[in-house]
């Protein structure tokens, strides 16, 4: 099982001649490495060294810089003989529909103004997905109502066995926010389930592109969660240094945010879902083939001309220290780091909480300008039991959670230290994590 460490180590030219096999949960990336990975931050305008790239939320397509695109090399290497101009499709009812991509192959076609797309459209109508293109494949790894977990139980395996892709288009979440008790209590086996997909995407030499999801307005309490999840996607994809598409974001702008009428699913222009001009792209069908037919453009010159970043590196502020904190410049905003790989360790037991904390932490610093309503999340895979504190200006603590804390904050400065919880044997369970913050 190929982990993120090796990646990164081949992206920076010093990979060891095989990878690492130890093998993880599901969500674990199992690093056996005790060197800490690049810790990806909000972003400055400050130059920066060749390191793992931030992904903002204000970008429809995440960053392709040249750490991100030697990644993506990477997980390509570990593929040889897979077929460059095929792209596996995974998802649920929004992948399953005929307005999504099928139309490319057999329906009217109008870039528009995009006709910079066309010889990455071309190529991919070009390739063979088992006797079909890649766009209109019925594939195996979809179907309505199904979830990720579904898809890494068999129907991704034999959908890559079937067609033997170096691209995989994947689009989860929206299901998988039904499978819990709380929308909260399914975003941690959601976030273990994607994991485990693009682990075994990569580990078949498949680079998997995330897709973000759509809005819920038929459910308003599911709506207030879809930025938690979308934010837990691209934190994701920020882990792994993958492709992400921020659907929801090309899509805002659209009355009623592009959706049909039963407010769950897009609708597509009646003249046509791939008709990329300006009329066409008032409807949200359209919009998200022309996002996927952008990323699959990404793909065709960084992986298969070889043309090099097309973005360049953003410069990360803080380092993680009570002196230091990573610094939280807007919301949402995703970050994934490791305690264990922290060198601070000040609190053993905070004065909010008398729970032994004695683990290293991570600190991080939110100024915020008016009252503002706040959710934090913390997701810690496997053995780690990262717990998140709420520390005013003064430093104390005022607030303390496991995994969720929603707080009413004043104008200030605030910040959150991600502690370490320590066992009664004294062992810390320290590991990685990924925080999330988004305005409620």
């Amino acid at each position: 099982m190929v982990t993120r460490t090796f990646l990164m180590a081949l992206a920076l030219g010093c990979a060891p001649e095989s990878p690492e096999t130890t093998t993880p949960g599901p969500g674990s990336s199992s690093s056996t490495s005790s060197t800490p990975e690049p810790s990806t931050p909000t972003p400055t305008t400050t130059d920066v060294p060749y390191e793992a790239a931030f992904y903002p939320a204000d970008r429809v397509q995440s960053p392709l810089s040249d750490f991100v695109v030697d990644g993506l090399h990477a997980i390509a290497a570990l593929g040889e003989g897979r077929q460059e101009d095929v792209f596996a499709k995974v998802g649920a009812s929004s992948t399953v529909s005929r307005n999504t991509l099928y139309c490319f192959a057999d329906d009217p076609i109008d870039l528009g103004a995009h006709t910079e797309l066309t010889t990455a459209l071309e190529t991919f109508l070009d390739g063979d997905a088992a006797g079909a293109t890649p766009f209109d494949r019925v594939t195996l790894a979809a179907i309505s109502g199904r979830t990720a977990g579904w898809a890494i139980d068999g129907p991704f395996q034999d959908e890559l066995a079937a067609i033997n892709p170096r691209f995989s288009l994947v689009h989860y979440g929206t299901n998988d926010m039904g499978m819990g008790a709380t929308y909260h209590s399914a975003l941690h086996p959601f976030y273990d389930n994607l994991d485990a997909l693009v682990q075994i995407s990569i580990d078949n030499g498949t680079i998997p592109v995330l897709f973000g999801i759509s809005p819920r307005l038929d459910n308003a309490a599911a709506n207030e969660w879809v930025s938690t999840y979308n934010a837990a996607i691209r934190g994701l994809a920020q882990r792994w240094q993958i492709p992400f598409i921020d659907l929801y974001l090309a899509t805002e702008h659209l009355d009623g945010q592009g959706m049909s009428g039963d407010g769950l699913h897009l609708e597509g222009f009646s003249d046509g879902a791939c008709l990329l001009t300006a009329e066409g792209l008032e409807h949200g069908y359209n919009i998200r083939n022309l996002i996927a037919l952008e990323a699959l453009d990404r793909m065709y010159r960084t992986v298969l001309l070889d043309d090099g970043a097309l973005d360049d590196a953003i410069g990360v502020p803080g380092s993680g220290g009570p002196d230091d904190p990573w610094q939280i410049g807007t919301l949402p905003f995703s970050h994934g780091d490791d305690t264990s790989a922290s060198p601070w360790s000040e609190v053993d037991v905070w004065d909010c909480d008398d729970a032994d904390e004695s683990g290293p932490e991570v600190y991080y610093e939110l100024e915020i300008a008016e009252a503002t309503g706040v959710r934090a999340v913390v997701v810690d895979p496997g053995d780690p039991d990262i717990d998140i504190h709420l520390l005013d200006a003064t430093g104390a603590c005022v607030d303390r959670a496991h995994q969720l804390l929603e707080v009413d904050l004043e104008p200030g400065v605030w910040r959150f230290a991600l502690d370490s919880w320590t066992d009664g044997d004294g062992v810390p369970h320290s590991g990685e994590y990924q925080l999330v913050v988004v305005e409620m």
